[in-house]
């Protein structure tokens, strides 16, 4: 039996109100709160972010259908509410919402022990958020200590970031707003700063991969900052056969990191 589900019938409820609200960044800070919509990320919200999760909304029909899930996530979120489906559209950010969705506490699980870390992603002015979800979703599938996201990147709990992380945002450490100052910090805690550009004096395979690394990737359009790539230890550029003037920030990333930590369990 459920402990208990609010219903809301109408569409000016203040908790609709405010789901919708944060699908824009401002409020989201404001609130100290982001969406994960989809059955799959609700999961992954309640399994790695139990404490956090605030409530949980879903549709009649997705309670009636998915009946034990919803009981499994009553038994770790109390805060539970039923809408009906024109209620749901209203607060769903996806063409074909499933019906459920989850309001989550922000919050950053920075890197706890830089000194004995080996390997951090820098993500430099990425602004396409699916581009983001999926160099977080990479770097936890290749093992990567955590995430350092300059000022000016997306937005890590923007609801498209959310949903291309496949639920990684909940698992992976990673510290946001970052500014050259904590560049300089990761070279001070003794990472070497290695930026991808096409430009790069050193091409990736012929690279010498240091004990600790901090990879940076650029902005999709205009590459890593110049100040980033001042303070930088090394530029490597990644060797490309075909006509192809560049690749994709994601795409560039998962390259880097899978040279970087194969050569690593290598030697």
């Amino acid at each position: 039996m459920l402990k208990k589900m609010f219903k809301i019938t109408g569409k000016d409820n203040k908790t609709l109100k405010l789901i919708k609200s944060l699908k824009k960044k401002s409020n989201r800070t404001e609130q100290g709160l982001f969406v994960a919509e989809g059955k799959r990320l609700v999961c992954e919200a309640l399994r790695y972010a139990g404490e956090r999760v605030r409530m949980v909304v879903v549709t009649e029909e997705f309670s009636e259908r998915e009946a034990d899930f919803v009981q499994k996530a009553n038994d770790v979120c109390q805060n539970m509410f039923v809408v009906t489906n024109s209620a749901f559209d209203e607060i769903s950010d996806t063409d074909t919402p499933q019906g459920i969705l989850a309001v989550v506490e922000m919050t950053e699980k920075v890197v706890p022990d830089l000194e004995n870390a080996k390997s951090i992603v820098v993500l430099d002015g990425i602004s396409e958020p699916g581009n983001m979800g999926t160099v977080i979703r990479t770097a936890e599938a290749l093992g990567f200590d955590g995430l350092y996201i300059m000022r000016g990147s997306a937005d890590i709990f923007g609801h498209k970031t959310v949903r291309a992380t496949m639920g990684s945002v909940f698992r992976m450490s990673f510290k946001t707003d970052c500014t050259i100052q904590d560049i300089k910090e990761l070279k001070n805690m003794g990472f070497t700063v290695i930026s991808t550009t096409p430009s790069g004096d050193t091409a990736l395979e012929k690279m010498d991969v240091p004990k600790k690394t901090a990879v940076v990737i650029g902005n999709e359009a205009h590459g890593v900052s110049g100040d980033v790539l001042t303070a930088s230890d090394l530029n490597v550029r990644i060797s490309m056969d075909g006509l192809a003037e560049s690749l994709n920030a994601a795409v560039a990333a998962g390259i880097t990191m899978h040279w970087i930590k194969n050569f690593s369990r290598e030697n």
